[in-house]
């Protein structure tokens, strides 16, 4: 580590000690005492050229996994060097990808602030600035989704999750305006993300650059001394094994992550729900590509067999077309104790000629004998009458999920044949619990589908796609996957639909 002397570190780690407190969980209140790993890192990054009395690094940055405490120290870092950094007139700015994550780590600014009454001293919180009055010092929120700003004189940069930036349009922007600075900062902090980044390109330069790389198993530290950058990253080396808590162990430095118990508990939940593409970025600190295969190949053929249906067993059913109505799918899925069994039938069962759309008649023929087969009771659709009340009717089952204008006509034919049909769209809110539900069944072994080659053919093709609000499915191709998204809302409808009354149920008028 670098010596006491030889750094502004000690100044840090005692600025925290005294004016930094957590705001969170089961520590709120309490002083930010620096651990081990973070003394070492602020150390560094704090570290003062004995020739010029100025630091060596002007940008610096931290990869870490999440809940190791990175927005935390992140404010430390900012009110550092808003209050006690020496700087006249300090402007920092905490930057983001997008408004509302910005003002969220101000805002976690803005609680530190409030909860610490000697900082408090020092400061003048409003709700979208801080301003230090004895320095004429600001803070404020910047980001990337905004027109920037003319005039903007960095003295120190804390940005936050840089792999959710589209473009270096606002980390260029703040490192270039901070020219005027004697001795300007730039801090990133942030988790991995896709491969073919604004970040993994910055990242790349630890291999690539003109610094020297030191790596030390989990924990890589990049020093490039001429040009001010430093950048320490804690992630999981190429090829390692993901379900090795020894890795887990190295990737979050953190205290309170060391016995593993809270990582076991969040490995076992991606599992189950086929995310480990979530569990690799985020906690495991690993670059991804664009996509990644959501299904495992292995699992799911474990669980191809003959499913048989029991006809006094409820069964729930789910058509989807395609959007050019050229394919189709109809999946059946029924729970019978701890194991749910499916069979899914795709329309046509050939490639369509190209002026060639699905035949409706014979979704609705499939469906119907469905009905005769599996008339087990199922919860009719909720119907108010003009009198107020409100009637839950027990009907011949099985349930028909269904959604979409090209269904519509057939959905009328059904329905006046007694079947009940319940509209259910494909949106996210609907895939996500469901896609979860049908992994958690294929992991444990507890689903019993027919191996049809449609299904599965669209099963190998979904893969897992990053969002700005987190991760979805999708195809991997330009071709449907109708079949796997029947399949999981069908299972899923399986799985939570409601006991049938045994008798028709009237409740009084809804309240409004």
């Amino acid at each position: 580590m670098v010596p006491d002397a030889l750094t502004a570190g000690p100044r840090f780690a005692e600025f925290c000690r005294r004016y930094i407190r957590h705001t969170k969980g089961r520590w709120a209140g309490q002083p930010l005492v620096l651990e081990p790993w973070q003394r070492e890192f602020a150390w560094e990054a704090l570290e003062i050229d004995p020739a010029t009395g100025l630091r060596i690094y002007q940008e610096v940055g931290l990869g870490l996994p999440r809940k190791n405490g990175k927005s935390l120290l992140a404010a430390a870092f900012a009110h550092y060097f808003l209050v006690a950094d020496g700087e006249a007139e300090p402007e920092v700015y905490i930057a983001a990808a997008a408004r509302g994550q910005a003002g969220i780590v101000l805002g976690q600014a803005r609680r530190i602030g409030i909860q610490s009454p000697l900082l408090r001293r020092h400061l003048r919180i409003q709700t979208h600035l801080v301003e230090c009055p004895r320095n004429g010092g600001l803070m404020r929120a910047l980001s990337a989704d905004a027109a920037l700003q003319h005039g903007l004189n960095p003295s120190a940069n804390i940005i936050d999750e840089l792999h959710a930036h589209r473009d270096g349009a606002l980390f260029t922007a703040l490192t270039t305006g901070t020219l005027a600075r004697e001795q300007p900062f730039t801090l990133w902090i942030t988790t991995a993300g896709t491969a073919h980044s604004f970040l993994a390109e910055m990242v790349r330069v630890m291999d690539t650059g003109p610094g020297r790389l030191e790596r030390r198993g989990a924990l890589r530290i990049y020093r490039d001394r001429v040009n001010g950058t430093l950048i320490y990253w804690y992630g999981a080396p190429d090829g390692a094994d993901i379900e090795d808590q020894s890795v887990w162990r190295a990737c979050n430095p953190a205290s309170w992550l060391n016995d593993g118990k809270v990582l076991a508990k969040e490995y076992a939940r991606l599992k189950a729900r086929g995310a480990l593409v979530e569990w690799r970025t985020y906690h495991l600190d690993q670059f991804v590509e664009q996509f990644s295969r959501w299904m495992p190949e292995d699992a799911w053929e474990a669980c191809s067999g003959d499913p048989v249906f029991d006809a006094r067993l409820r069964a729930y059913v789910c058509v989807r077309v395609a959007h050019d109505n050229r394919s189709a799918a109809v999946a059946i899925a029924q729970q019978q104790g701890d194991q749910v069994v499916l069979r899914v039938r795709t329309f046509p069962e050939h490639p369509p000629a190209e002026d060639e759309y699905v035949d409706a008649a014979s979704i609705e023929e499939h469906i119907q004998g469905t009905h005769k087969r599996y008339p087990a009771h199922v919860v009719a659709e909720i119907i108010y009458h003009v009198g107020g009340q409100i009637h839950r009717l027990p009907r011949h089952g099985p349930e028909v999920l269904h959604h979409g204008a090209f269904f519509e006509p057939s959905r009328q034919r059904l329905s006046s044949a007694g079947i009940v049909l319940v509209d259910v769209p494909s949106t996210a809110e609907r895939i996500g619990p469901a896609a979860a539900a049908l992994m958690q069944l294929v992991t444990s072994r507890s689903l019993v589908h027919d191996g049809a080659t449609g299904l599965t053919s669209q099963m190998a093709r979904l893969v897992a796609r990053p969002t700005p609000k987190g991760w979805a499915l999708t195809s991997g191709t330009a071709e449907p996957i109708v079949a796997a998204q029947a399949a999981m809302l069908a299972v899923h409808r399986a799985l939570t639909a409601p006991r049938p009354p045994s008798r028709a149920i009237s409740y009084g008028a809804p309240r409004r």
